[in-house]
This record gives structure tokens, C-alpha cells and sequence, in this order.
């Protein structure tokens, strides 16, 4: 292959090859049908019986060429005589255009389309002519009739250019099947309409005209590539074509008109391979066509372009990959990987085809099982042999498309180590506070205290963002929380408590507002939903061992309090990754860092009365289960228990909104939420109480990749920190408020009625969501696309 690249054509190699390695050469060359196309071009290096063996193929070839214009004049007579109007595909036909010789191209069989209204007419013109059906080929998939033979006698010996070899014909009655490859490929039903007369071989025939030769050209190209069976030459040939035509404006222009943007996308599939393979040169139209293939494609070509080619010598399915890669519907990736890892056909005829009944006798029965059992056995053996590099190549194919890019990584390791200290201290903070004396009163006063801390904080934290930077505004945050952590762990009055909570809240908002656009900032538009899911995924995950831990500390070092300054001394470990982020500057201009669309008030509305439910239990979790007699330590397991739950939930939330869209998706995690806070208001005893709390928790928490995408994807790059900032700042002031009352009505009435309400204003929340933010609303109230329509 490298000695027929066309921008770094080398030679070198083949001129230090022994005689033995030439043989070697020549086979696979034979089989790849690029025998002649290597004598064309490297013939100066070619030893004397090298050049006198394929000068042999090429006088053959000649001898065949004859044949095969006698045929298609034959086959144009007598499918004329019967009304059957056709076109003839591939083969010489495609010389004039290709830069290809009529001798020097290999060809075994001939291929006509015609529509299917003729298709009996053509069968009953080649029938009359000696032709009956290849047999075992009635049941496998294909664009065309069972390949049509005539029995001659001819056995195969080895001599790829026997003139004497028959030629099969093939009667096509479509371009492409959509329903085998799942792809769709608009626009080849008006092949047939513009098909144009050209003189081939001396003689007019119905053919393709070039924009559609090409097309079609580079779908077979693709048919073959996608089952595994690409010859190279059909890929070298595509590669001249597109060499020979890189400067004919005219001709590409007419190609772009032509043809609708999925059909010039599977095109751009072939362009790609074939520049991989041969360096040729592109026309900038279709170099543009490359640039729109899904990220997915591109990464299939940077690591396994060559695979096809490899897979003769290195068993591989690799292009299975790049096949998904092109796929929108999982079910349509599930039956292309089936039959593509699991064939469920047995190969067809391999021995004595074209010998008639008559010739063949018992012992030639024999040989021809034995030959089929071999053959058999080794494609058995091949799909075998294949399926666990292709498996390893899947992972890595995989890895590389939904790769989160090391941004994101560095930034999960510092919230890692942030916020496994903050869970510590979140599970034993409100434990501490009863061993002081308080009530739950006090309780919600501090947790409120909190929230409005946090309110008042989240739109200088955004403005802080916008001025100094994520980087500087996030190193800011945790050095802050990690210092009032600590006081708040000394303090022990009702004042200083309840400011130290104020001024907690106040620089714990920085963090909040700018964790959402740092990973969005961190990864494309189409990778958003799987980072957030992994990014919250992971925060969970923490809490499990954190949790575990937090409840097993105060045991181990015999205080609460110890524990508390302990964790807050660690949450400033998360500094040392956090310094090594960068981000490139924030876009700039337009006079405000605040969203200013109808989306986001539709956002926010329910989003707050969300947080007015959510935030009347969730401060309380810990005594929840502490007024029920359940001990420290056991607290810490539930709440570990429940974190790994929510991790496995999470992950799972990416998968359930490319399923029902962002907004359905979300309105039923709101909705099992309610049904989750029901669950929890009848205070049920022991290990229901705490699977109540797991699927509150995990129905909550799952819906926050869909919040955290669907308010990232309405919003322009410079207003993300303002969007984030807007969005704690209701959400803060609904907690705060919630947390408030709620401290009180617990302290009157009990959790029993107070979480039954909450419930209730949760499953309001689902209905406003649903209500203002459904695709119909939002497609005509955004300024993006409808939301369900994000995902998929």
C-alpha cells in the first residue's frame, strides 16, 4: 500500500524484497485485486520474473476484457429484446472517470440495476441464455438476486486472470440497504432517474451519471468495509478517482447539489479511508464533509483505519466500531453488533460452482463437503480468533470517544478531596449540635442561617468568577471553607454559631457556583450529561466511605469535636489538584454576565419550589434517624448505603434522559422523589425507614445531571457563571426558607406531617416543571432547541 500512496508514494521497500517475499506479495496482491495497478506503478522496481509473471496477468486480463465486452453486449441485446431497461454498475464502466485503463482492471462479474418491475423480465433473458441461480446464496443478505451462472465446467487452478473463467451476473434492484445496515441513505432512489448513455467498450450503455458513479462507488465500498470483506482495490480506486477530480470545481459543485447531507455523509466515510490508506488528494468540499463526521467516526479513523486492511493477517472486527459510531438508536447498534459478532448464516457454495450436475460424481461430492467443512471451519475459526481483540479495541474506541479530557479529572480529584471532608462534617455537625443541647429548632435556624449565607453569596460569587476566573474563585472557596470549617468546630454559643453558618454559606457559594461551569468548561456540549452524571456519580461514591467513616471516627478519637476539626483541616487538601487547573478566558462582552431569556424564568420557578420540598427534610436526615434511637455509627451506614445507591442511580441518569428526553426525565425523578418523601412521613421502623431514605435520596440526586445539562445547554459560554449563579441563588433561598419553617413545624408537630407536605410540594414541583418546561413550551420560549431533543 505504500507504494501506491499518492502524496509519499514508496518504493524502497519492495526493492529490498527476496524472491520469496515477492511470491508473498503477489498473492495477497492477487486476492486484493491490485496486481496490475502495483505493475503500473512500480514496475521500475519489479525483478525480471516478477515483471514477466503479472505482464502474463495483464495479456490475460486483456484476453478477459474481450469476454467481458462481448457479454455486455449480449446481455444489452437480449435484456433490450425483452423490455427490461437497466444500467450497468462497477466494473469497466467505471474506467473513463477512475483514470483506469479498461485492461489493466480486474473484474469477475457483471452488475446491472434494474427496477424491480423488470427484474422478471431480466431473470427470464439470462434464464433463456444458459444462466441459473448460484446456489446457497437464496438466503444471505444483499443488495441484488442470487448471482446468476452459467455451469460451464470450470473449475478453479489457482490463475486469478484465467480467460476462460465465467463471469456471474448480478441483477441489483437497490443502491443500499437500509434496513441491513440501519443506515439510512436519502437520495439513491433518484440514481435511476439520472442516469446518463455513455460509449464503454465501443457501444452505448445505460450507466450512472459521475456524482452518483462516485456515490455509488464508495457505498459498495462501504457495504464491504462495514461486513468485514473490503478488497484494498476497491479502496485504491475511490482514492485515484478522488486524486484525479480534487480540482474539478464543477464537479463538486454538482456532487454537493445532488446529494442531501446524509448521503454525503456516508460518502465523507469513504473519502476518509481512502486518504488513511492512500494519501490522495480532496477537493475542499469534501475535506468540509470529513469535518462533519460524528467525533466518533474521527476517533474510529485516528486509531483503527488500517484494521480492515490488517484483519487478512490480525483477525479484527474493528469496523464494527466505526459502523455504531455512524448509528443514533441503541436498538439498531444491538442488531448491528449480533450479526456482526454472531453470524447466523453458514457460508454458501465454495467448490465445483459452475460445474453442472452431470459432472459432479460421489467422490466429487466428498471433496466438495470436505472443502465446504474446512472452509467452514476456518470463518468459524477467524470469528473466533477475532472476537477478543475487537472487544479490546471496542474498550479503548469507547474509552477515547467519551473520554472526559484531563481538565475534568483534575478538577473530580479536587472536589474528592474536598468534599470527602465535608460529608464528616455534614453528618456530624447537627449530631454535635444535639450533644450540645439544641433542638431542632436551632437546628433549622443554623441550617438557615446557612442558606441565606449562601443566598447572599451567590451573585458575588458569580461576579467573582466573571472578574478573577473559575480557577481563582474555586481556590478561593476551599481555602474559605476549610478555615470556617474549623471555627465553626470550636464555636459553641448560639451567636457565634449561627454567624460562623452565615459566613460558611457565604464562601461555600463561590464553590457551588462555579462547579457547573467548570465542567462544562471542561468538556464538549455532547459530553456534558456523562460528566455531570460522573461527576455527581463520584461525589456519592465518596459519601460512602465517607459516611462509614464519619460515623466511626467519634469512636476511634472519642469527640465529635475532634472529628469536626480533623475534617476541616482536610477539606484544604483539595487546594494542591485545584492549582493545577486551567481554563482558557471566559468570553467576554455584551454588558452582562446574567441570562436574560424566558427560559430562564421558566427554569427557575419550579426549580425553587423544588428546593422548598427537598429543603424541609434534607438538613435533617441525620436527627431523622437519631429522634428513632439509631445510633451514630449505624446513621453512618445508612447514609453510606444510601450514597452508593444514588452513585449507581446517577451513572444510570444519562441513559434514562437520552431515553425519554431531558424534561420527561427529570419530572419522573421529581415525581418518585414525592413518592420517596411519603415513604419517609410514615416513619416506618428500622431497615423500611432506611430504604425510604435510599429512594428519596437516589430519585433526588438523579435528577441533577438533567437540571445541571439543561440549564448549561440554554446559556452562551460568558453567561454560565451568571446562569449557575442565578440558579444557587433560588435555590439557596428556597432551602433557607425551607430549612427555617421546617425547623419549627418539626419542633410542633413531628417529621410525620411535615415530610407528608413536603411530599405534596414535591410532586407540585414535577407538575410546574413538566408544565413550563415540556419541548412544546420551551421549543417557543428558548433560545435553544426543545429540550427533549438535547440528548438525542
Amino acid at each position: 500500500m505504500a507504494s501506491l500512496h499518492f502524496a509519499e508514494a514508496r518504493l524502497d521497500g519492495l526493492a529490498r524484497l527476496s524472491d520469496a517475499e515477492w511470491r508473498s506479495v503477489l498473492h495477497y496482491c492477487d486476492r486484493a485485486r491490485l496486481t496490475l495497478a502495483l505493475r503500473e506503478t512500480t514496475h521500475s522496481v519489479m525483478p525480471p520474473w516478477v515483471l514477466e509473471r503479472t505482464g502474463c496477468d495483464a495479456a490475460r486480463n486483456i484476453e478477459r476484457l474481450h469476454v467481458i465486452e462481448d457479454l455486455y453486449r449480449t446481455l444489452a441485446a437480449g435484456l433490450s429484446d425483452r423490455g427490461a431497461e437497466f444500467l450497468a454498475l462497477k466494473g469497466i464502466t467505471h474506467c473513463p472517470l477512475f483514470g483506469c485503463a479498461p485492461g489493466s482492471r480486474a473484474q469477475y462479474d457483471i452488475d446491472l440495476f434494474l427496477p424491480r418491475q423488470h427484474l422478471d423480465a431480466a431473470m427470464a433473458a439470462l434464464t433463456a441464455s444458459g444462466y441459473e441461480p448460484m446456489p446457497g446464496m437464496e438466503n444471505f443478505p444483499t443488495d441484488h438476486l442470487p448471482a446468476m451462472i452459467r455451469k460451464t465446467g470450470w473449475e478453479w487452478r489457482g490463475d486469478f486472470y484465467d480467460p476462460d473463467m465465467p463471469l456471474a451476473v448480478e441483477c441489483h434492484f437497490q443502491f443500499w440497504n437500509d434496513d441491513l445496515e440501519r443506515l439510512p441513505a436519502p437520495g439513491v432512489e433518484e440514481f435511476w432517474r439520472r442516469r446518463v448513455t455513455r460509449t464503454i467498450a465501443g457501444f452505448p450503455l445505460s450507466v450512472l451519471c459521475p456524482p452518483d458513479l462516485m456515490a455509488y462507488a464508495i457505498l459498495h465500498l462501504i457495504r464491504h468495509l462495514l461486513r468485514g470483506n473490503v478488497k484494498v482495490f476497491h479502496v485504491y480506486e475511490i482514492a485515484r478517482f478522488l486524486h484525479l477530480h480534487a480540482s474539478d470545481e464543477m464537479f463538486w459543485s454538482e456532487w454537493r447539489q445532488l446529494h442531501p447531507p446524509q448521503l454525503r455523509l456516508l460518502q465523507a466515510v469513504g473519502f476518509r479511508l481512502a486518504q488513511a490508506w492512500f494519501g490522495n488528494a480532496l477537493n475542499p468540499v469534501a475535506l468540509d464533509e470529513i469535518e462533519r463526521l460524528p467525533a466518533g467516526t474521527k476517533i474510529w479513523f485516528e486509531q483503527f483505519s488500517l484494521s480492515p486492511a490488517a484483519s487478512e493477517f490480525l483477525p479484527n472486527k474493528d469496523e464494527l466500531w466505526l459502523h455504531l459510531s455512524l448509528l443514533h438508536s441503541p436498538r439498531d447498534a444491538w442488531s448491528v453488533a449480533v450479526r456482526r459478532l454472531l453470524p447466523g448464516r453458514l457460508p454458501g457454495a465454495v467448490d465445483a460452482v459452475f460445474l453442472p450436475e452431470s459432472q459432479i460424481t460421489w467422490r466429487r461430492r466428498v471433496l466438495m463437503a470436505l472443502r465446504y467443512l474446512a472452509y467452514a471451519a476456518k470463518r468459524t475459526w477467524h470469528h473466533a480468533t477475532s472476537l477478543p481483540p475487537t472487544a479490546i479495541s471496542g474498550a479503548r474506541w469507547w474509552w477515547r470517544v467519551n473520554s472526559l479530557g484531563r481538565t475534568f479529572w483534575t478538577f473530580l480529584w479536587a472536589a474528592v478531596l474536598f468534599n470527602f471532608s465535608l460529608y464528616i462534617f455534614a453528618l456530624l455537625y447537627n449530631l454535635y449540635l444535639l450533644d450540645l443541647g439544641f433542638r431542632e429548632d436551632f437546628l433549622g435556624l443554623v441550617n438557615s442561617a446557612s442558606r441565606v449565607g449562601s443566598l447572599a453569596g451567590t451573585l458575588p460569587g458569580a461576579a467573582l468568577a466573571y472578574r478573577f476566573g473559575l480557577r481563582k474563585t474555586l481556590l478561593g472557596a476551599i481555602a474559605g471553607t476549610a478555615i470556617v470549617e474549623v471555627l465553626r468546630a470550636i464555636s459553641g454559643a448560639r451567636m457565634p454559631l449561627t454567624g460562623l453558618a452565615f459566613v460558611s454559606g457565604f464562601i461555600f457559594s463561590a464553590w457551588a457556583v462555579v462547579m457547573t461551569p467548570i465542567i462544562a468548561a471542561a468538556v464538549s456540549e455532547k459530553h456534558r450529561p456523562a460528566a455531570y452524571g460522573v461527576f455527581f456519580a463520584t461525589m456519592f461514591s465518596l459519601g460512602i466511605g465517607a459516611n462509614w467513616l464519619g460515623g466511626r471516627l467519634p469512636l476511634w478519637m472519642h469527640s465529635k469535636q475532634s472529628v469536626l476539626l480533623l475534617s476541616g483541616a482536610m477539606a484544604a487538601s483539595g487546594l494542591l489538584p485545584a492549582l493545577r487547573l486551567r481554563f482558557a478566558p471566559m468570553a467576554r462582552g455584551g454588558g452582562h454576565i446574567y441570562p436574560r431569556s424566558r427560559f430562564l424564568v421558566r427554569f427557575l420557578f419550579p426549580f425553587a419550589v423544588w428546593h422548598l420540598a427537598t429543603g424541609a427534610f434534607n438538613p435533617f436526615g441525620n436527627v431523622y434517624f437519631a429522634r428513632m434511637g439509631v445510633s451514630v455509627a449505624r446513621i453512618g451506614s445508612i447514609f453510606s448505603v444510601a450514597q452508593l445507591v444514588q452513585a449507581v442511580t446517577v451513572l444510570l441518569a444519562p441513559l434514562l434522559f437520552r431515553r425519554t428526553g431531558l424534561v420527561s426525565g427529570i419530572v419522573c425523578m421529581m415525581a418518585a422523589t414525592a413518592i420517596g418523601m411519603g415513604g419517609l412521613a410514615a416513619q416506618p421502623p428500622g431497615a423500611a425507614a432506611a430504604l425510604a431514605y435510599t429512594a428519596y435520596m437516589s430519585f433526588q440526586w438523579m435528577s441533577e445531571p438533567g437540571l445541571n445539562t439543561l440549564l448549561m445547554n440554554h446559556v452562551d459560554e460568558r453567561e454560565r457563571s451568571g446562569a449557575s449563579g442565578l440558579n444557587y441563588l433560588v435555590a439557596f433561598s428556597a432551602q433557607a426558607l425551607a430549612a427555617f419553617g421546617s425547623g419549627e413545624l418539626l419542633t410542633r408537630f413531628g417529621y410525620g406531617p411535615v415530610l407528608a407536605g413536603a411530599g405534596v410540594v414535591a410532586g407540585l414541583a414535577a407538575s410546574l416543571f413538566y408544565l413550563f418546561l415540556r419541548p412544546k413550551s420551551l421549543a417557543v420560549s428558548s433560545r435553544a432547541p426543545a429540550a427533549d431533543s438535547v440528548l438525542t
